[in-house]
């Protein structure tokens, strides 16, 4: 257990660390916002053309990200042959992770990884709490393979009593310590991660009392959207912040065109006058000028079309280096057929498996600290339990229910195929599966009754080994 003064220096030197990655995690939180990336404009410009720049966002970051949160869902935790949910589930549903798993599946996308921090709880055994990066520092002696980190650090605007006031917990694999900031509004140049004024914000903390976690490790879970053995993380939305901003130019410059080229533009010269007499000259049909020496011409209107096919082409390309299928960037393929969409989503849904694997792991992590936690005999989890994934594959329900039949028919439970139903539930695969049973169960008790001779009625037996079988 750390005393106060070793909480206060730890506490220091992980947030000069935080203060190396946090410029490039609010890039990119305000890229996916739309705040930056936005074309230049030259000084003193028109304020028409500002405005122009502002309205020529083209941001598809978000899509980019949604496309894998969307394949992205749990919807049980249990070994290959159990028919029903581990033990852990009922802390997966008191946390309500069935809605909440997103929070932790959008920051890992977008920053490259989120954290979930395992906590006891009276009501629910314990309590699970995403985290992003922007929030959360973890610290590891090898981040390539370490499982749990040796600290982490993380921070938060408590609302309690209406009142907001910046809080912080520091982890290690003992303890938590409570750390409270002070109230926000007379602490914000003080939290400004540039500002050296948070060294006298922390001389002011007060460092609460240690409470005991109850785990052997740092609780703290690290969900990684990508390894690379020279990076340890990688998302997908820094790779693609150059194409953004290139994709926002090139929609300016066809924004600039439509506004001020896309119709035939008149030309008068040896002629000037007022504002008012000009506008009013421009909306003649027929124009008239005393001065021979005045001439008019006209200019065609600008070819908007390249800039189509060049956007389209841009759309693609990002689609391309992110790997998505181009409808989730581009509407003009949403009409195309269920094959031709599965095809397209082939690179999309290799790589969803593959954060699949990486997400899966990371949530058996936090089904085994959490069992730990809760006060399990041996603190773990079924070690033979994985989390099931929904297939959110594109595919025709005809080609589907085909592919059961075939299957079914070759001798394959039909009780472990309602999984592939598309666009079941959770509620209603285990439906499917109770029906399943009942009708087993009915068809064997039918099969177990003698049938009356000269009759095609069937009777209960009165003895035998029948009845005792029936019984059984």
């Amino acid at each position: 257990m750390l005393d106060e003064d070793a909480v206060r220096g730890l506490v220091g030197d992980m947030w000069r660390l935080k203060q190396h990655e946090r410029p490039a995690l609010d890039e990119i939180y305000e890229y996916m916002l739309g705040r930056r990336g936005l074309p230049r404009v030259p000084d003193g410009a028109e304020r028409e053309i500002e405005d122009l720049a502002k309205l020529s966002l083209k941001n598809v970051l978000p899509l980019v990200r949604d496309a894998f949160a969307q394949n992205l869902s749990v919807v049980g935790y249990r070994s290959a042959l159990a028919r029903e949910n581990d033990a852990g589930w009922k802390t997966w549903q008191a946390n309500r992770m069935d809605a909440r798993q997103c929070e932790v599946y959008r920051p890992a996308i977008t920053y490259g990884a989120s954290y979930v921090v395992v906590s006891k709880d009276e009501e629910k055994g314990s309590l699970w709490r995403p985290r992003s990066p922007r929030q959360l520092l973890a610290v590891y002696e090898d981040p390539q393979s370490d499982e749990w980190p040796q600290y982490a650090f993380e921070m938060f605007i408590d609302n309690s009593d209406a009142k907001s006031r910046r809080r912080a917990v520091l982890y290690d694999d003992t303890h938590m310590y409570p750390i409270d900031l002070g109230d926000v509004q007379h602490q914000v140049a003080g939290m400004d991660p540039n500002s050296i004024d948070f060294q006298r914000t922390m001389g002011a903390a007060v460092v609460g009392d240690p409470v005991a976690h109850g785990a052997e490790y740092c609780p703290v879970i690290r969900f990684s959207n990508g390894r690379d053995a020279d990076d340890v993380i990688v998302g997908e939305i820094a790779p693609l912040l150059v194409l953004q901003r290139a994709l926002n130019s090139t929609n300016f410059d066809a924004a600039t065109v439509s506004r001020f080229g896309a119709f035939p533009q008149r030309v008068i010269t040896g002629w000037s006058s007022t504002s008012s007499d000009v506008m009013e000259a421009s909306a003649r049909r027929v124009w008239a000028f005393d001065d021979p020496e005045v001439k008019t011409s006209s200019l065609a209107a600008a070819d908007l079309s390249q800039y189509e096919v060049r956007l389209t082409l841009m759309l693609e390309f990002i689609a391309t280096v992110a790997q998505v299928s181009p409808s989730k960037l581009n509407p003009k393929l949403s009409h195309v057929s269920a094959d031709a969409l599965a095809a397209a989503e082939a690179n999309e849904q290799r790589k969803t498996q593959g954060k699949r694997d990486l997400f899966g792991e990371a949530w058996e992590q936090v089904f085994r600290c959490s069992a730990q936690i809760s006060g399990d005999a041996d603190g773990s989890a079924d070690e033979s339990a994985e989390v099931v994934w929904r297939d959110t594959e594109v595919r025709s329900f005809a080609a589907v229910v085909d592919g059961i039949s075939k299957l079914a028919g070759v001798g394959v439970p039909l009780e472990e195929l309602v999984d592939l139903i598309p666009g079941a539930t959770q509620q209603k695969i285990k439906a499917f599966k109770d029906g399943i049973r009942r009708n087993k169960v009915n068809s064997l008790v039918d099969a177990m009754r003698p049938v009356q001779a000269g009759s095609g009625q069937q009777s209960a037996p009165e003895t035998g080994l029948a009845g005792s079988a029936v019984t059984q």
